[in-house]
């Protein structure tokens, strides 16, 4: 190996400085390509697995690909709070460039767990951004988050609803407290209906108790209200509660609405709600974006750009609820 000497330190040449490039390379080949970490909030509700779906498309759009350029690290926590702390915490020990929450809950967990760094976070199917806690703060303090909420406004579904029951004067509204997103979408629906002629009559569980759903929906049919809002709530949404609202509203031949395609499956009569895929696109568009090199302060929140409206048409026929031309006219799917 040859060296040549500049006052008193020895350089390699030829070989030897062949040699350090070769380790050089091959530390950086071991490090692998960055990585980024997901935190998904659950599988059980399809909007979650179609926003992971989006940011792996968003991101692809942009040039970044996990195995390629890109290690993307996916952890389901089940709806469980102490493992979407523990799934930061790892993520922060294992030096991920970025993390992406998928989820009001986990996107809070996250900001917390790491709040003494500056592990920079993009959310996507956040429900209310602004009154859940994730609003940008003000100059001159720097956000290390951004994002894409699924955040669609109360009085714009309120307006379809009244749409397909045109005579509706009393709007049940239920929801857990349990969540912050389920608050936050259940006050702006109260706040939202008067304007539309619309008199909100509310009922809320602190937790998912069948006992409690239950005693809740009675209230509401005692009521006498003629149409349910269910606001943006990961526990309504869950299968068996979902369930046993859809048999007690049928019952009283009353329309529910729900804030996703994949709940007016399961025999809800509608849904005016962002596409959970494009929502998840726009969040891997901005993850791009922030690994790219910009500053999340640089990368401005976004709502959906891309809105649907979901019906089910054997639900209507149950309650013998007719539906217009013009509305079922603007459904971009029937069930």
């Amino acid at each position: 190996m040859n060296f040549w000497p500049c006052r008193g330190l020895w350089f390699p040449t030829g070989l030897g400085l062949f040699l350090l490039f070769c380790l050089w390379g091959c530390e950086n080949f071991f490090s692998g390509p960055p990585l980024v970490g997901v935190i998904q909030w659950t599988k059980e509700v399809q909007a979650f697995e179609d926003s992971r779906q989006g940011v792996v498309d968003g991101l692809r759009e942009q040039g970044y690909q996990d195995g390629l350029n890109l290690r993307l690290k996916v952890v389901n926590v089940n709806g469980d709070r102490s493992r979407a702390a523990e799934a930061a915490k790892d993520f922060l020990g294992q030096k991920a460039q970025l993390l992406i929450t998928l989820g009001t809950i986990p996107t809070l967990i996250a900001l917390e767990v790491t709040r003494d760094s500056w592990l920079p976070i993009v959310y996507s199917i956040v429900a209310a951004p602004a009154a859940t806690g994730l609003a940008w703060p003000e100059k001159p303090a720097r956000p290390r988050f951004t994002g894409t909420s699924m955040e669609v406004a109360a009085a714009e579904q309120l307006s379809l609803l009244l749409q397909a029951k045109p005579q509706l004067k009393r709007l049940g509204i239920l929801y857990c407290t349990a969540t912050p997103q389920a608050i936050a979408t259940g006050e702006a629906a109260a706040s939202a209906a008067p304007a539309l002629g619309l008199r909100p009559i509310w009922e809320t569980i602190p937790d998912d108790r069948p006992e409690l759903l239950q005693e809740a929906l009675a209230k509401l049919r005692h009521q006498d209200i003629e149409a349910l809002f269910l606001p943006a709530d990961p526990v309504l949404a869950r299968a068996n509660n979902l369930k046993a609202i859809l048999t007690a509203a049928q019952k009283a031949r009353v329309p529910v609405m729900v804030p996703s395609g994949d709940l007016v499956s399961l025999g809800a009569l509608m849904a005016y709600h962002g596409d959970f895929v494009e929502i998840g696109r726009q969040s891997g568009r901005q993850a791009a974006r922030l690994l790219a090199g910009a500053s999340p302060g640089s990368v401005p929140p976004e709502a959906p750009k891309v809105k649907r409206l979901t019906l089910n048409l054997k639900a209507a026929r149950e309650i013998d609820l007719p539906l217009s031309r013009q509305l079922l006219s603007r459904a971009h799917k029937l069930y």
